[in-house]
């Protein structure tokens, strides 16, 4: 539990920054569960309250909070998974590791969840990390901390500021993360130029 001790936050604080939802049905249930409106306002309650834990300010660790309009589109967009894998981050972190060997030890803890994408996601588009959630139990909000190596970090903000919610597909995030591995992208500007090009070479397609 080393890896989380040194980012400030220990299962103590976990526990404590876990909010318990109003709902009574278990986020083990698929949203077809749920009615929109009444989670679309305990997400509200929950922020209200996340905003108001005096500790969060005062962790050495970049964190955020899901807003609502994120909320109401993942609502709609995954109505057949559960309540709990739809809203795994409305209380977010992000860390940086200097490998991910320490992240995925955290597997055999009570209560966390660690999901390895350090060599890709399920559906690949070039994102690398670990992600690590707890959970208090199946009536609290999961709390989600994203880990990332300095190297995975610098492209991934790469791709969230230039690629993400743009429609593109996801085999040019993979180009495009071999020619990063392959150290033909070394800035933003090379990221952007190179994505330019890749995106005319697939039109000509």
């Amino acid at each position: 539990m080393y890896i989380l001790d040194k980012v400030g936050l220990n299962i103590s604080i976990l526990d404590s920054l876990s909010y318990k939802s109003s709902l009574t049905v278990s986020m083990k249930r698929t949203l077809r569960h749920f009615d929109k409106r009444d989670v679309l306002e305990d997400i509200r309650n929950a922020r209200q309250w996340y905003n108001k834990q005096s500790i969060l300010y005062k962790l050495p660790i970049d964190l955020r909070i899901k807003s609502m309009g994120s909320a109401s589109i993942k609502f709609d967009r995954h109505p057949d998974s559960t309540f709990s894998s739809v809203f795994n981050d409305i209380l977010g972190f992000r860390s940086i590791c200097s490998n991910y060997e320490e992240v995925l030890s955290l597997e055999t803890e009570d209560k966390i969840r660690v999901v390895d994408m350090s060599k890709g996601k399920t559906r690949d588009d070039g994102y690398r990390g670990v992600h690590v959630y707890y959970q208090k139990d199946n009536f609290h909000y999961p709390i989600e901390i994203q880990f990332n190596t300095y190297y995975d970090r610098q492209f991934n903000d790469w791709m969230h500021d230039k690629f993400y919610k743009r429609g593109y597909s996801d085999q040019v995030g993979i180009i495009l993360r071999k020619l990063y591995e392959g150290g033909k992208i070394k800035s933003l500007k090379e990221f952007e130029e190179v994505l330019a090009n890749v995106l005319s070479h697939c039109e000509e397609i």
